[in-house]
């Protein structure tokens, strides 16, 4: 069979058929995006090509399977000439056993299975171009040392030599091995999702500024996500949700890890409370793939705050930051996190917040990149209890500010990214 076309395809842990962390929005969105990402993209434009997805598989009978994710992907596929297709992993039966982040032989596997595919496609098109996301997944290139007329593209949401978690000593040893292959392959790129991590990839990786391609995360115009819909059906929604839109509510959310800092800000609240009980604090912190026992640390903390001061969600909701962020009820989005690379939590309070909201943020750079100088920010200078509920009292006495929303393109931004990458297309040079 005669190769005449080249492949796009991403591969992913989330954001494919499942939406549970940050990587699964700035996938899924890829793909709502993608006819815009597509008419921009030189090498999209220029150039003859099919759209694949690659996802490790999961139960579909299992809840962390979202049908919406799986049509809109597998939509975009099929309207460009592709598919979305599968790869093997140990166990299906939910998100948290697909990427079992405890036990880094599975990442192998996952690697294997996913690698099968790739060849697979490989065999079909001409080039390939790979965007990978996912840990799991850094060391992929060492299972494809074969096939020259692919180029990965790695876009490092979290990395090793900053995330300082369980799991980090297993990151940094993938992250070692996968950058070692893929400098031998010229047209292999790591993608750095903001001016942060790509100095720390710089500094700290020794990886050269041509090998480096911009894909800065951000919020799209539009999502299945960002419903239109009146205030009032937002108001319903939030309080069917058990949100107490009658008092004065603070909000921090993200997946419920050590790295989003909920243990930190509980029982500084708590202490909080005591001076400012008509207070309320709502905590969306999905616990699908959290690791047990700081679900268990964080439920003895949240035993010792009155049940009226404070909301538990337990699960992935993007409706609820979209809708609350924008609610009158509002008064302050806190930012506990120890580490970060581009927070979209804090995108979307940029892109979504209104214009006065105060927003509380732990002085780390990943933070300050988008904070620093914004009106209504307001820095917590350590995670201390004390440093915690300084900034919460500031928050109280400080005048509102007018902020204008801000925040890239995420269709430009992937884009500007996609296309640099693109040029092995058509430069002979990189091959």
């Amino acid at each position: 069979m005669v190769k005449t076309t080249n492949a796009l395809a991403v591969a992913s842990i989330d954001g494919l058929a499942t939406v549970e962390c940050g990587i699964a929005s700035i996938v899924h969105w890829f793909f709502e995006e993608f006819e815009g990402i597509a008419a921009t993209s030189a090498g999209l434009r220029d150039n003859d090509w099919s759209l694949y997805a690659l996802a490790p598989r999961i139960d579909e009978r299992s809840s962390d399977f979202s049908p919406a994710v799986h049509r809109i992907v597998s939509d975009a596929c099929g309207r460009h000439g592709g598919s979305f297709r599968w790869f093997d992993v140990e166990d299906t039966s939910s998100l948290k056993t697909v990427w079992s982040l405890d036990k880094p032989e599975r990442w192998e596997t996952m690697c294997a299975g996913l690698a099968a595919e790739v060849k697979r496609l490989c065999t079909e098109h001409a080039r390939v171009t790979l965007v990978v996301h996912g840990v799991m997944l850094t060391a992929l290139r060492e299972y494809l040392s074969e096939e020259d007329n692919l180029q990965i593209v790695f876009v490092a949401h979290s990395l090793g030599r900053v995330f300082d978690d369980k799991a980090s000593n297993n990151r940094s040893m993938f992250e070692d091995r996968g950058f070692a292959a893929m400098q031998k392959f010229p047209q292999d790129r790591v993608a750095y999702i903001g001016s942060y991590f790509r100095s720390i990839l710089l500094d700290r990786y020794d990886l050269s500024p041509d090998k480096l391609v911009p894909m800065i995360n951000a919020i799209p115009e539009s999502s299945f996500r960002f419903p239109n819909v009146d205030q009032e059906e937002a108001h319903r929604y939030l309080a069917s949700r058990g949100i107490p839109l009658d008092k004065r509510l603070y909000f921090s959310w993200g997946r419920c890890t050590g790295q989003k800092g909920f243990d930190a800000l509980i029982p500084a609240f708590r202490t909080f409370l005591k001076t400012t009980p008509d207070a309320h604090l709502v905590l969306l912190m999905p616990q699908e793939v959290s690791p047990q026992d700081y679900i268990d640390l964080l439920d003895r903390e949240l035993s010792s705050i009155p049940e009226e001061s404070v909301t538990v969600i337990r699960e992935f909701d993007p409706l609820i930051p979209y809708f609350l962020l924008q609610h009158p009820a509002l008064f302050a989005a806190i930012f506990a996190s120890r580490f970060e690379g581009a927070p979209l939590t804090v995108l979307e309070t940029l892109r979504f917040g209104r214009s006065d909201l105060k927003i509380l943020w732990n002085d780390i750079p990943p933070m300050a990149q988008f904070l620093n100088g914004v009106e209504n920010a307001i820095v917590m200078k350590s995670l201390s209890e004390e440093h915690i509920n300084d900034a919460l009292r500031e928050a109280e006495n400080s005048p509102r500010l007018e902020r204008q929303n801000q925040g890239g393109s995420y269709l430009d931004n992937i884009s500007e990214g996609l296309a640099e990458a693109l040029n092995w297309w058509t430069e002979p040079s990189l091959a």
